[in-house]
Formats: structure tokens, sequence, C-alpha cells
């Protein structure tokens, strides 16, 4: 049998490329763990953080290529997606910072409703099928799988294959597969990540405070944040860090330090975290720690040591180069082949830009698909 589409792992955007999809196109999802979703389960505490009112692409989205972007969001956005949840009656209220939240504060709301909408539109779902390969041959997809099962057809659309997020074994075994295609793939790195400092914090572990952040290279300021902070035992965390994080990666690869290696040597011997903190704002511990700056008035300043392991990372960054696809997430090397959400160039700050995006993508990439049935 030939399907019309197979949507590699039914994660957000594998899911919402489906509800998109025509309903008469044969779709088949290959979802490698034993459940759907496990991911968005997860976001925003388990209360689903599923995007953001304030969105500008270039200002909340990393990525090599941010002029891709635009085109993106300029056919499906966050006022799209408020659209889409008020009619399948999915309430979202808007918490700081413009985050968009379950208003029931359950994720597992918003996975029911989308499911109940894919019964609405033909799909065929397999649990525990781990993609080992994917090959084209004349106009067709052929898919294997680790237990030797073989699928093929017309349209690919590989939705998610995270190398972080281990606890939902998300290990990126996608990276491998994408080379076999010659499909150019920017080296994944640990996104959304906390980090760790040269300076010796624990005294401070578990105190947190709103403060400006500043990420300097010697006297050069590459990203500056206001957001509440807090230490740790090892280092910095919070959206504040997580964002930071991935800017630096970003940066580091823009002066063209490309290997792991020589991005932690550089780090260690160039990268500064600067605190603005008001010291009428900070707590007796933190005051207490940093007086003799604090008393001066001067900018806290500490040397960076390393970002936090795979392990604890929140996204994976980069992956496959956005001048790889079309407009429709679509493989300019391999017709009908498309990448969606975090397996493409772009990681958006925490906040539910992340998931914006994984809405926005699946959206354009039906584009494609029912474009080319019609």
């Amino acid at each position: 049998m030939i399907h019309d589409v197979i949507i590699v792992w039914g994660g957000a955007a594998g899911l919402f490329t489906w509800i998109n999809l025509d309903k008469n196109l044969n779709k088949l999802i290959l979802e490698k763990t034993d459940k759907l979703w496990t991911k968005v389960l997860l976001s925003g505490w388990e209360r689903a953080n599923v995007s953001n009112m304030d969105i500008e692409p270039e200002r909340d989205y990393f990525s090599q290529n941010k002029k891709f972007l635009l085109s993106i969001f300029s056919r499906y956005n966050q006022w799209d997606i408020m659209s889409f949840f008020a009619w399948i009656w999915v309430n979202v209220i808007e918490e700081d910072r413009w985050r968009l939240i379950l208003e029931s504060w359950d994720s597992k709301e918003l996975l029911n409703a989308l499911l109940n909408e894919t019964k609405k539109n033909n799909c065929e779902i397999k649990l525990n099928q781990d993609v080992l390969n994917i090959e084209k041959k004349d106009e067709v997809f052929e898919i294997k799988t680790r237990d030797n099962k073989k699928y093929l057809t017309k349209n690919v659309v590989v939705s998610s294959w995270w190398k972080s997020f281990f606890q939902v074994w998300t290990t990126g075994e996608w990276y491998s597969i994408e080379e076999k295609l010659w499909i150019n793939v920017i080296a994944p790195y640990r996104s959304l990540c906390w980090l760790t400092t040269k300076k010796d914090l624990k005294e401070l572990s578990g105190s947190s405070m709103d403060l400006g952040l500043s990420l300097v290279d010697n006297k050069i300021v590459v990203y500056k944040e206001f957001w509440p902070l807090l230490f740790t035992h090892f280092g910095i965390s919070w959206p504040i860090v997580f964002n930071t994080s991935t800017a630096l990666w970003e940066y580091l690869n823009s002066i063209w330090i490309k290997t792991e290696q020589e991005k932690i040597k550089y780090i260690l011997e160039n990268i500064k975290v600067e605190l603005d903190i008001n010291k009428d704002n900070a707590t007796k511990k933190i005051y207490k720690f940093f007086k003799q700056e604090l008393e001066n008035e001067e900018i806290i300043s500490f040397w960076l040591q390393d970002w936090r392991s795979w392990k604890e990372a929140k996204a994976t960054g980069w992956w496959v180069d956005t001048n790889e696809l079309d407009n429709t997430m679509q493989s300019k090397k391999h017709k009908w082949l498309y990448f969606v959400w975090e397996l493409v160039d772009v990681t958006g700050k925490t906040g539910g830009f992340n998931l914006q995006w994984a809405w926005s993508s699946a959206y354009v990439c039906r584009e494609g698909i029912n474009r080319k049935k019609s």
C-alpha cells in the first residue's frame, strides 16, 4: 500500500499537520513512543504554554535566516491559532509577558481536543515505530523502522526528532538520516538551557529576583534581557538564562566558532555575564553576597563556563538549514519531503514561541501537500 502522507512523530506539529490536511488523503502517523504528544504535555509545567500574544519573528526567534520566518508567520500566526482554539472550544488566558496558557491549566485538555479533531480527518496511527531510514525511490518514499517494517508514501512530514528531552526518548537519530539524504544539517546544540559559571554561586542557590542580564564578549554586549533570574548550585537558571543560552550559541556561530570544543574554550576566555541589580529590590542574601559591588553601584560581572547537559536542555537548536526549504517547509532537494518544528534551524524564546512555531510550520506544510493533491 502507498500512503498519500506519512507523518513521522505525532507531536504538536505532527497532529496539527494531520488536522489541516485534506480529508480524502490517506494519512499515517508513525510515532516512536507508546503515546502521542508527550513533550507538549510537559510544556509550561504541564499547563501548555501554547503561544504568545506579542510575537515579532525576527526578535523572538533564533535562526541563521530570520527572513524565512516572515513568510511563515505572515500566513499563520498567534491570531490564527487563537481562532482555532476558540473554534474547538479550548479556552486560553494571557499571563505575564503575554504568554498564552490554557485556562484549565491542564495540557491534557488541549491534547484531547486536538485528538477529537483528528478523528474527523481520517488518519491511522502506529505507535512504537522507531524510524531508522527514509529513502526516495522514484516518486515514492520508503520508510524503514527498527523492527524491519517498511512503509511507502508519496509525501513525508518529519515533525519532530529532538536530541533534547531524553525523558521522552528523543536521542537525535534523525541527524544521521538527514546526512544520508544529503541535506545540509547545522549541528544541533543544547538550547533553552541552564548555564554554569566559573564563580561559585552555591551560597545563593534558590535565591531569585528581577534583574537585567547582559551577555558580553569582552566589551561587546551580544544579548540583553530583563526578567527574573534564579541562582543555583552550578550557576544561573530560569527563562532569562534559557534565552541567553540560545543567544550565546547563535553568536558563537556568527563569528565562525564552530565546534563545541572551540565554543567552550572561547566562552572560558571571553564570555561574561553582567547583572544589573537594583539593590533596593535585592533580598538580604543577594545583597550580602554582592555587597561590595552593590554599595559601589557597580554592574556585577562573572565569567561563564558552559551549558548544562543535553538531559536538561528544553529544546534542540539549529538542525535543517532553512535555505534547504521552500516556503511550505518542503525540501528543495527532495520534492514532497517536509520538515517542521524543531527539525528546522528555528528556535523560539521561552514563553510559548516554540509551540507557535509548531502550529505555523505545520500549517504552511499542509498548504504544499494539499496543493499537490489539487
